[in-house]
């Protein structure tokens, strides 16, 4: 097969169509600013994109780097702009329809057990060999993906809290990129015998992965923990403005 033929999974294609049908329904009335479209839009687009493009060929048939790539889109950064780009009033719909009633200490638990046990090589080897599998891992990851990011942009979580609830997943979860990093020989038989791309062998091709996934996991924890912080400074400002009016 050529790497740089299409592959799909149309299954997410049409999620993904009927997810932009149901915002656009709830737009009409929400009327929501044109940056939470173009979040959710953009949410939408790479999930979509990532599973329907070369970069699925490459994934599931030559090399683990882009299957990690792939992962990362579809499990951290696709949800997170998805569910930014909910107004107030979707997502209190959405917690009236059972997300209310998730806490935030089972959503992290649940998030680090599928990012692990999606990537464990008995299952990860099984969906690659069977193709229709790697519908299940991708449909996992999103859905962990969506879960984990809810309590952060839907406001249930107080800065503090949400700080612990991003560190404790920032370092709960940088244990599988390290593993790739310093491995010295492939974790999946798969692509261990896969045909070579652009000269990586199994290993340094495992390696890249690791490098990879842990640098765009760095970069989003750390605009949501910056994003937190600023949210402590403000109200730690506006608790001292009170006093130090009475005080004048």
């Amino acid at each position: 097969m050529n790497e740089t033929a299409f592959s799909f999974e149309p299954v997410f294609l049409a999620l993904a169509v009927a997810a932009a049908a149901l915002y656009w329904r709830d737009a009409r009335a929400a009327a929501p600013p044109r940056w939470r479209i173009v979040a959710f839009a953009s949410g939408l687009f790479l999930i979509a994109a990532s599973l329907n493009s070369p970069l699925e060929t490459i994934a599931s048939k030559y090399l683990l780097l882009m299957h990690l790539l792939q992962n990362a889109l579809i499990a951290d950064v696709a949800p997170l702009l998805v569910v930014l780009g909910l107004t107030p009033e979707m997502r209190d719909k959405l917690a009236r329809r059972g997300l209310g009633r998730l806490r935030s200490r089972w959503i992290l638990p649940l998030w680090l057990g599928a990012w692990y046990l999606t990537h464990l090589a008995p299952f990860y080897n099984w969906a690659l060999r069977t193709g229709w599998g790697l519908n299940l891992e991708h449909g996992i990851l999103i859905a962990a993906g969506l879960l984990f990011w809810w309590p952060i942009v839907s406001g249930r979580l107080s800065p503090p809290a949400g700080l612990g609830y991003l560190a404790v997943a920032f370092i709960g979860s940088s244990f599988l990129g390290l593993a790739y990093i310093f491995s010295s020989s492939p974790f999946y038989t798969f692509y261990e015998h896969a045909p070579r791309l652009w000269g990586l062998s199994p290993t340094r091709d495992q390696n890249l992965g690791g490098i990879f996934m842990n640098g765009e996991q760095t970069l989003v924890f750390l605009l949501a923990i910056g994003w937190f912080v600023v949210r402590l400074l403000d109200e730690e400002q506006a608790a001292h403005e009170p006093a130090s009016l009475s005080d004048s």
